[in-house]
């Protein structure tokens, strides 16, 4: 009888690792995972010190740290911030300058050619006599000819070309020639205008025929070397409605070669080989 529970023991003990071994196979693996996160507790995590220093007074009572000055916030160039910069600087003038060509056209194309002509004038004064006074009365005087004259009548020769040259395919490039050969040739004329307009103003028309004997073929070479290709590139390229503000553009640059040219004592005739007569 012992020696049959004897042999039966070791049979108990292998079923009940087997249970065992069952029950935790059976354990959700979610739990498991969760206990192997847990932290040991044979290595728990070293609590922090307080590493602070507190100043202590003379009664050993602690005393408040001094404050800390904030240092100033630095901006940042953020997309909103530009948008917000372009909008003030560019947009707003630009918007106000559309409103008035809608509402007085001839008005504020005069104006604009005016301020164009000042502009040029007081830039051809600087680089030409940098070390004189400013002539005020001498930008005075473009000025007058650029609202009196060039802006009114450069504001409908731009409206006649715009109607009546190849109107049902203006940026052709048949148009864009015509455009271009036909500005040229009137705009020949209206320099012969502006010199003579201009000896009258200041006071001296006995000096018309001179001064177009001397400046005049030397100013339409000059026009040949910057307006065919700025009005290929207006009439081809830029948009109705942008196309005074881009021809005022390059009216600055011109006006101020054509201001130096017409009050140089250079004799251009020599300086661009061109017979003098």
């Amino acid at each position: 009888m012992a020696v049959a529970l004897r042999s039966r023991a070791p049979v108990k003990s292998q079923t009940l690792k087997s249970a065992r071994a069952a029950c935790k196979a059976r354990r959700p693996i979610v739990c498991r995972a969760v206990l192997n996160l847990e932290p040991s507790k044979h290595n728990p995590e070293p609590a922090k010190r307080d590493v602070s220093v507190k100043a202590a007074g003379a009664d050993g009572e602690a005393l408040p740290l001094p404050a800390q000055q904030e240092q100033p916030q630095r901006v940042s160039l953020t997309p909103s911030l530009l948008d917000a910069i372009v909008d003030n600087t560019v947009m707003v003038p630009y918007n106000a300058y559309n409103r008035a060509l809608q509402e007085h056209p001839l008005t504020t194309k005069a104006c604009t050619s005016m301020v164009g002509f000042i502009l040029g004038d007081l830039i051809a004064q600087h680089f030409g006599h940098p070390h004189a006074s400013i002539d005020v009365m001498r930008a005075a005087r473009l000025g007058a000819y650029g609202l009196l004259i060039d802006g009114p009548i450069g504001s409908k020769w731009y409206d006649v070309l715009e109607a009546h040259v190849f109107p049902k395919d203006p940026i052709s490039t048949k148009a864009v020639l015509a455009k271009t050969a036909l500005d040229q040739v009137v705009y020949a004329i209206m320099t012969a205008i502006y010199f003579a307009v201009i000896r009258c103003i200041e006071g001296h028309p006995e000096l018309v025929m001179t001064t177009l004997q001397s400046k005049f073929l030397p100013t339409l070479a000059a026009n040949y070397m910057i307006w065919p290709l700025a009005h290929i590139i207006n009439f081809r390229f830029v948009p109705s409605e942008y196309r005074i503000l881009y021809n005022n553009v390059v009216c600055i640059a011109w006006l101020t070669g054509l201001s130096f040219l017409t009050h140089s004592k250079i004799n251009f005739m020599q300086l661009l080989h061109l017979p003098h007569f």
